[in-house]
């Protein structure tokens, strides 16, 4: 079948041979514009009955090549194909699925997870007693890959320090610092313009500090946009376009910098204590020290996200100004609350 690259491709016929069910009415409706997507994404409504969400590739060169650099429709792909079935938390069933790797013409069917959870708003944030779902999911996750030898045998599964990533990021942090600095003026304390103004040079060692054995399969988007909560207090990940093989303390980092609200300084530890008596239930008790150690690097790893988010921002899309100061104004305070500054390498 051809990989369709634009929503007018994905008519009642490629989407019945695709199915393998009988369609004559697809009704798109695009999502997630202005967000910062890298793709194409819309839920389909099949015949008035059903829908599935499809994911196809960019439309154009710059950001396809971005996503080509990172092997990012692979990595989705890969997970869908190789690695969701051994996946035991929630996560959409995938209806059907192709990449080329050559010309990154990419296409996936999703189940729309919508009707089953409900998003919360990453601009908004949530209380680290609203995140617990979202905390014990991400432990049964690592608990299924941890230390996992069969891992490092997916070849398109990198650690996150395998080039090209490190060196694409540092490209992309140096672009965008000054841009979050115009925007942002009034969040850039002196230590926090020092910390800023020295970090690309740490990208490098932080990157393998955090691929220190024992890995995981990490998620590496872990944060409420990608989460749909259910009733029943599950949470569904969508969204595997980043997954790799990393310290697992850095997922849990991630979430906390980008999602969490945090008044006082002992949520920090909450999470984290938190985080670890969930693997402990699954039988995993890694060394305790390694783990704070691996979770605030994390945190520093957290603040590259706002700076790139930043260097890609428009004044047409005005959710993403302030999704990108929330991130920043989480960052810098986990940062200033685990004493991330002059943490060593």
């Amino acid at each position: 079948m051809k990989i369709p690259t634009t929503v007018a491709e994905l008519t009642p016929e490629w989407c019945s041979e695709a199915l393998g069910r009988p369609i004559t009415r697809v009704t798109p409706t695009p999502l997630g514009v202005g967000v910062g997507l890298v793709g194409q994404l819309f839920r389909l409504d099949l015949d008035g009955e059903s829908t599935v969400i499809a994911k196809l590739a960019a439309p154009t060169d710059e950001t396809r090549f971005v996503a080509a650099v990172l092997n990012m429709y692979g990595r989705e792909v890969g997970f869908y194909t190789e690695l969701s079935d051994r996946t035991t938390i929630g996560h959409p069933a995938c209806h059907y699925a192709a990449h080329d790797p050559g010309t990154q013409d990419t296409v996936l069917l999703l189940e729309d997870v919508a009707p089953r959870g409900r998003a919360l708003d990453q601009v908004v944030g949530c209380t680290l007693g609203e995140a617990r779902a979202a905390i014990r999911t991400l432990a049964r996750l690592h608990a299924c890959f941890w230390d996992d030898p069969t891992l490092a045998e997916v070849g398109w599964l990198s650690r996150l320090c395998d080039d090209p990533y490190p060196g694409a990021v540092a490209m992309a942090y140096e672009l965008a610092w000054p841009r979050l600095q115009e925007l942002f003026p009034d969040a850039i304390s002196p230590a926090v313009q020092t910390f800023g103004d020295t970090y690309v040079a740490k990208i490098p060692a932080l990157f393998a500090r955090l691929s220190e054995p024992p890995l995981v399969l990490s998620h590496a988007d872990w944060r409420l946009d990608n989460l749909f909560f259910t009733p029943d207090g599950e949470v569904i990940a969508v969204d595997w376009q980043l997954v790799d093989r990393s310290a697992a303390p850095r997922d849990l980092a991630y979430l906390i910098t980008q999602s969490v609200n945090i008044g006082g300084s002992e949520g920090y530890e909450d999470a984290f204590s938190t985080y670890l008596a969930d693997l402990a239930d699954h039988g995993i008790k890694p060394d305790e020290r390694w783990a704070w150690d691996m979770y605030r690097h994390g945190a520093m790893l957290g603040f590259v996200y706002p700076v790139i988010a930043a260097g890609a921002l428009t004044v047409e899309d005005p959710r993403h100004v302030e999704l990108c100061r929330a991130l920043l104004v989480r960052s810098i305070r986990a940062i200033e609350v685990l004493e991330v500054f002059d943490l060593p390498l």
